[in-house]
C-alpha cells in the first residue's frame, strides 16, 4: 500500500511501525495498524488510489527488487512469492504488471 503513494527505502523494526509510513502516504492519522485495517478505514485509503498509483507501485517494487539483488541480499520465498527482508517488496508486481500489460494499460 505504501508503494502506491511513495517510495519506501528500507524495512522498519517491527511491522506495527509501518503505520507512520501509511499515515504519511495517505494523509491519515491512524493510531495503529488495527485501526488502519478496519474495513472502512482501509477502503477509504483504497478510494484514494488511481490507476497511475498502481503503475507507480509496480515501478517502485521493480526498483526495490533490482537494488536488493544488486546489493547481494538473499531472496526468500513464501507461498510462491519472492521477497527480500532488507527492503520488503513482493514479486507480486510481476503479476500486476502482466495484468496491466494484457489489458493494454501499460
Amino acid at each position: 500500500m505504501i508503494l502506491h503513494m511513495t517510495d519506501c527505502k528500507g524495512s522498519v523494526a517491527h511491522r506495527k511501525k509501518y503505520i507512520t509510513l501509511l499515515n504519511r502516504a495517505y494523509d491519515e492519522m491512524f493510531e495503529n495498524m488495527d485501526e488502519y485495517k478496519h474495513e472502512d478505514n482501509f477502503k477509504r485509503c483504497l478510494r484514494k488510489l488511481r490507476l497511475s498509483n498502481v503503475i507507480d507501485a509496480v515501478n517502485r517494487a521493480k526498483i526495490i527488487m533490482q537494488r536488493n539483488a544488486e546489493n547481494g541480499y538473499t531472496q526468500h520465498q513464501y507461498k510462491g512469492y519472492r521477497y527480500y527482508k532488507e527492503n520488503p517488496a513482493l514479486a507480486i508486481w510481476e503479476i500486476i504488471e502482466k495484468i496491466l500489460r494484457d489489458c493494454g494499460l501499460i
